[in-house]
């Protein structure tokens, strides 16, 4: 980041990269807050984006970024008084890094799950990290859930879709905390499946509440 000052934003917020072309592109943020001085971003590179190649292009040329942050009223500033389930879809991880480092260096009471659900098992590119969090932190837990099995015949984890993962650990969801990290209709369908289980509409968090609301019936 530039040396005029810090900037600060919650675990769990995003910035827009903004394009010469004056388009603006999200990232969600992945280290947490009181990491000073650099903001990490997981830029994954799309085939026939435009918006992809651009941002490679300034990538690769090493100019500097013009960015809007803080956004989003998805975070977490402290651990809730009560379970707390992280559901990240493919990239969502992102932002649950944010969340995860930020807590394990705030600390936490309640135990606190990380499901991630992807396609295939090559799409766990955080998996070793994931994986020594829920190592040395008994009250941290780490599942990962791939959705293609056949896509990857070497994997021997759990397979489905990663809410229905919740589901089949979770009896009841009526007092938990739930951010979810994906797409509208992934985000809509967890929500539902969750309530039926108990869980209160409040109880659940996601960036997708306010970019993608869901018209009224």
């Amino acid at each position: 980041m530039p040396e005029s000052g810090p900037v600060s934003f919650k675990p769990g917020q995003y910035l827009e990269t903004v394009l010469p072309s004056g388009k603006k592109c999200p990232f969600s943020i992945a280290s947490a807050p009181n990491v000073q001085g650099v903001v990490e971003l997981h830029v994954r590179p799309t085939p026939n984006s435009s918006d992809s190649l651009e941002i490679e292009a300034l990538l690769n040329d090493s100019v500097p970024l013009e960015v809007e942050m803080p956004k989003g009223d998805c975070y977490l500033e402290r651990a809730p008084d009560n379970t707390l389930i992280l559901l990240a879809a493919s990239t969502g991880i992102t932002q649950m890094k944010s969340i995860v480092e930020h807590l394990l260096d705030d600390g936490f009471e309640h135990p606190v799950y990380l499901y991630w659900g992807v396609l295939s098992s090559s799409d766990l590119y955080l998996d070793d990290l994931c994986k020594k969090w829920d190592r040395e932190n008994d009250n941290f837990h780490y599942i990962a859930v791939v959705s293609e099995p056949s896509s990857s015949p070497d994997w021997t984890g759990r397979t489905g879709l990663v809410g229905d993962a919740v589901l089949d650990d979770f009896d009841d969801l009526h007092d938990v905390t739930v951010i979810v990290s994906g797409g509208p209709a992934m985000v809509y369908a967890t929500l539902d499946a969750f309530m039926e289980r108990g869980m209160p509409r409040q109880n659940m968090r996601s960036d997708i509440f306010s970019y993608a609301p869901r018209p009224n019936p």
